[in-house]
């Protein structure tokens, strides 16, 4: 295997914080996955969801925030997902571009969940996601080819070399999908065309070590996407530049480190919307987000301090600005757009942060944090005009809002035997509502959903109890007890149902609703995680994971009607198991299986979606050192995946069957 350095830029977490849940997938499980879909991978960790059942092949980027536990699933996201140490969070609605991450560029990806994280307070409200790239440790090219069913073409090429104290890696890829259609035949007319997709990006990284514990690193990359959304109309595109600076300084626990970091990432978007007749013979546009620019910076500086044997404190402070807004035009009478509206605003995020970390006894690890953000949001804009000329129809007063916030998290984890753990920890965290979420109304379909710039941060408070069971190197067994209070949960909650004309909004047609961004009181979520692995001399290596959580609305305040309703989006059952066989050296064969239990699709738990299990597969032959093919089945056995329930009662689908045949190349 290609030697990988995964922690040479980063200060490495001391070995006590495993008193909080944490999954670890490595370079392998991203590399011989049946898909190249990184969102689809991290799928594994039962509850790692996007919105909906879609993956990032399918699913419109507004909807690929991520969540952990099934808590509260939104387009948002409720969870932090950072690659390098770098939050990849959208700055005006927080969700996450996924296909502008390459599998094969990962070395690890670690799923800590729970709040209370040391820096970036903000978004890690149900957990973090932290991905780290690949460096060389010697000269490498790589590359992968791949083409499939439904037009999957992809192209991956990597080049990466150490010269002395200095190494850079270089890499791109380009996808193609002609794409699937989202309705089945009995529901589908003639609008309907394959929700298709192209997908490019390159990015670069050089990093040069100034001394044996000092390693000051930059990375650049570039991604667009054009995407197909299902019908003739409508699609979306993006356009994301990136850009990091990391200081890290690392010699060991016993001595003293840090890190700086520094980023930037500038993104434009734009995307199209449609309203369809009855018979789906026709459609007319109904929004045009034309424009949609947003900007996010920010700043990291964190001291570990050593103390005693083998503990150490974390002092450090994180700032962060976010800005964008969308222009876009609306209100289609039948001749035409007549109206234009700008909304958005900015956002500044600062924290400052403690968080110990430590081994106070043989046989117990202990480790906590407190932490302290203020957040501003400021600028806010809601406007519509005429279109013919220019006449104000609506401007909304939108006032300055900030405050202070307060969390922290404490863990503890007792060694019972060389063979046996237990943990417990408790924690706490914050969301503010995104740009997205204050201030942009949207419409899908015929239903509209209205912002709110009154929006309170979300909080949320849990604890875990777990166990952790592991007599032989090869067997592995973990259980986790949580429970979890969401507090101001935001939520798209039904105001009205169409036909109907009601402000601010105006006409809602019928089988249409109108929705608003609003506070949920009290959202409480318990359940069980159980993992399991078990290898077997070294050919044979399986994992079984299981998510039980039941996550309903216990307090709805003034919306009576949502007490004691199911969360949407959260199934109570997930469950998901891999194997790995290698029965010889030039043969390996790996299984991905997924089973997702019913969810509702809405607040008020009238649309209902059907449980799936899904089946993956990936074979692949050496054909010399360097050389090998593959074949690749995804959904193997054609499951209808139910990810959204529309208006007027139709199912539309995700995951569908693909095949495809590659060569990778590794020099």
């Amino acid at each position: 295997m290609d030697e990988i350095r995964v922690t040479a830029t980063r200060l490495s977490d001391p070995e006590a914080r495993r008193v909080y849940g944490e999954s670890v997938l490595l370079a392998d499980d991203f590399a011989k996955a049946p898909t190249v879909h990184v969102d689809e991978i991290l799928g594994q960790i039962p509850g790692l969801s996007l919105f909906r059942r879609a993956s990032s092949l399918l699913a419109n980027p507004t909807t690929q925030g991520v969540s952990l536990r099934g808590i509260g699933p939104n387009g948002a996201g409720r969870a932090l997902v950072l690659l390098d140490g770098v939050p990849l969070n959208d700055p005006f609605g927080g969700w996450v571009f996924w296909s502008a991450l390459d599998p094969q560029r990962i070395a690890q990806a670690s799923v800590v969940r729970g709040s209370g994280a040391g820096p970036y307070g903000n978004q890690a409200l149900t957990g973090v996601i932290r991905l780290e790239s690949k460096m060389p440790a010697d000269f490498t090219l790589d590359g992968m080819a791949e083409i499939g069913t439904r037009g999957t073409r992809l192209l991956s090429l990597g080049i990466g070399d150490r010269h002395d104290k200095m190494s850079y890696a270089l890499s791109g890829h380009y996808r193609k999908s002609d794409g699937f259609i989202l309705r089945d035949k009995q529901s589908r007319g003639a609008v309907d065309v394959p929700a298709k997709s192209d997908v490019a990006r390159i990015s670069g990284v050089v990093e040069t070590a100034l001394s044996d514990s000092v390693t000051l690193s930059g990375k650049v990359g570039w991604f667009e996407e054009n995407r197909s959304n299902g019908t003739i109309l409508t699609g979306n595109d993006t356009e994301v530049l990136d850009g990091s600076l990391r200081l890290v300084r690392d010699a060991g626990p016993s001595d003293l480190g840090y890190e700086l970091t520094a980023f930037i990432t500038e993104r434009d978007f734009s995307s199209r919307f449609s309203a369809v007749d009855a018979g789906r013979a026709s459609e007319s546009p109904v929004l045009d987000q034309f424009n949609v620019p947003s900007r996010g910076a920010g700043l990291l500086a964190v001291l570990r301090v050593p103390l005693a044997d083998g503990q150490s404190l974390d002092l450090g402070g994180d700032v962060r600005r976010l800005e964008g807004e969308t222009n876009e035009a609306f209100r289609n009478l039948g001749d035409g757009f007549t109206r234009v509206r700008r909304a958005g605003g900015d956002q500044w995020l600062a924290g400052l942060y403690a968080d110990y970390a430590g081994t106070v006894f043989d046989r117990l690890d202990l480790s906590g944090g407190i932490r302290l953000d203020y957040w501003r949001t400021f600028n806010g804009v809601l406007t519509e005009s005429d279109l013919a000329d220019g006449t104000l129809v609506r401007d909304d007063a939108i006032l300055d809002r900030d405050g202070l916030l307060l969390n922290g998290r404490l863990g503890a984890r007792y060694r019972l035997t060389d063979a046996l753990s237990a943990r417990i920890s408790g924690y706490s965290g914050f969301r503010l509502p995104s740009l997205n979420e204050f201030f942009r109304p949207f419409r899908v379909g015929n239903d509209i959903t209205e912002a709110n710039p009154n929006l309170e941060p979300e909080r949320l408070y849990g604890f875990d109890l777990g166990v952790q069971f592991q007599p032989l190197n090869s067997i592995s067994l973990g259980a986790t007890y949580f429970r979890n209070w969401l507090h101001d949960g935001v939520g798209n909650i039904t105001v009205a149902l169409g036909p109907g004309i009601f402000p601010p909004t105006g006409f809602v047609p019928a089988g249409g609703s109108l929705r608003q961004r609003q506070n949920i009181d009290r959202i409480t979520a318990d359940g069980i995680e159980m993992e399991g692995r078990v290898a077997v001399g070294g050919q044979l290596s399986m994992v079984l994971r299981y998510l039980y959580v039941n996550a309903r609305i216990t307090d709805a305040g003034e919306i009576a009607d949502l007490a004691g309703k199911r969360v949407a989006q959260s199934p109570k059952h997930s469950l998901t198991m891999g194997a790995d066989w290698t029965p010889t050296p030039k043969w390996s064969i790996n299984f991905d299986g997924r089973y997702l239990g019913a969810q509702f699709d809405d607040d008020g738990n009238s649309r209902f979606l059907s449980s799936a299990f899904t089946l993956d597969m990936a074979i692949r032959y050496r054909l010399s050192a360097d050389v090998q093919m593959f074949l690749a089945a995804e959904n193997i056995f054609g499951e209808t995946v139910e990810s959204q329930t529309t208006g007027d009662g139709d199912i539309l689908r995700a995951q569908p069957q693909l095949f495809s045949l590659g060569v990778e190349l590794s020099l």
